[in-house]
């Protein structure tokens, strides 16, 4: 005989108020949220969308660079300049600049490696210096798909000159270049090293001013202590989520890419005094990434202040990087 399947909950009238209970802390999740949210998400948004104040670097153009126009997989058109190597040629090294600069801003990190045997590879992302805009997206701080793209296309640019064998190439980024140079490289092994300045998770960096954020809007008292790390970082997601809709792009997640760079090194500086990304955000970042790999924090450098105050030093460190990574 079979025994007979126990119905208490059904029988009893309980299950009524058993899933109430369940579901009481999702409710509580969903509307806490929906106040948030109300409350707080056009702040977050206008944060968000708020340009840094920095000052790019304002380089004068090499009267002796070949100039190209290329594209990217879209169809944006971007612009281009080659400058030789002096001597023996090495590579190809592609710079990659930072946010609201050209691609004339590659002198100070680039000259010591052009005069070494390095061509050089300087680009202007779209929307910056010579490269046309997409009227369907407004670049931001942040790394999106769109300068993923860039960064692909210029790859795909120098490989396209090579008559025979790929050419040896390396990726120095700045900023949004550099997480931008390790978006590209972890897809692509005819990358053979990657330098960054400054470089940042677009998740990471927005949890620390997220946090940041709530002591100013709500303080430091029981509410501020008693939510966890975890939640700030999905009302980052919701922001992000929000202001990629109004800015015509997807914002890609550096951390999950620097992962996949194998052996290939990398190097990572950062300003020890940079107020804009915090250099526990770049270490978090850093410490992602498998060997070999390079941390440089420079003590009296801001954000992607390096090169001012260490050039000597600066180009020095990336001789070294870049020679060490062909062996």
């Amino acid at each position: 005989m079979i025994p007979a399947i126990p119905v208490f909950a059904f029988e009893s009238g309980w299950l009524v108020p058993i899933l109430l209970v369940a579901a009481a802390p999702l409710a509580f999740f969903v509307l806490y949220t929906a106040i948030v949210c109300i409350l707080f998400l056009p702040t977050m948004l206008r944060v968000f969308d708020e340009s840094p104040v920095v000052a790019p670097p304002d380089e004068e153009p090499d009267p002796r660079a070949v100039n190209v126009r290329f594209q990217a997989a879209d169809g944006a058109s971007l612009q281009g300049s080659w400058l030789a190597a002096a001597g023996v040629r090495r590579g190809v090294v592609i710079f990659c600049h930072e946010f609201l600069a050209n691609r004339w801003s590659c002198r100070p990190y680039c000259d010591p490696l052009q005069q070494n045997g390095y061509d050089i590879f300087t680009f202007d992302f779209r929307g910056h210096g010579e490269s046309n805009q997409r009227a369907n997206y407004l670049p931001m701080q942040y790394v999106s798909n769109h300068e993923l793209q860039d960064v692909q296309a210029a790859i795909a640019h120098v490989c396209s000159r090579s008559s025979g064998e790929p050419p040896w190439i390396g990726l120095i980024g700045v900023s949004r270049g550099g997480g931008a140079a390790i978006l590209a490289a972890a897809g692509n092994t005819a990358v053979r090293a990657v330098a960054t300045d400054g470089a940042f998770p677009t998740n990471l960096a927005q949890l620390a001013y997220m946090l940041r954020w709530a002591k100013i809007y709500v303080g430091e008292g029981v509410l501020y202590r008693i939510t966890p790390d975890w939640y700030y970082s999905f009302l980052c997601w919701i922001a992000r989520f929000f202001g990629a809709r109004r800015h015509g792009c997807r914002f890609l997640q550096v951390t999950g890419a620097v992962g996949k760079l194998s052996s290939r090194p990398l190097l990572m500086i950062h300003g020890a005094k940079d107020n804009l990304v915090a250099p526990e955000v770049a270490r978090q970042l850093f410490d992602l990434a498998g060997e070999p790999k390079q941390f440089w924090l420079v003590s009296e450098a801001r954000h992607n202040g390096a090169i001012q105050v260490a050039r000597q030093e600066y180009g020095r460190r990336l001789l070294e990087f870049f020679g060490a990574s062909h062996s």
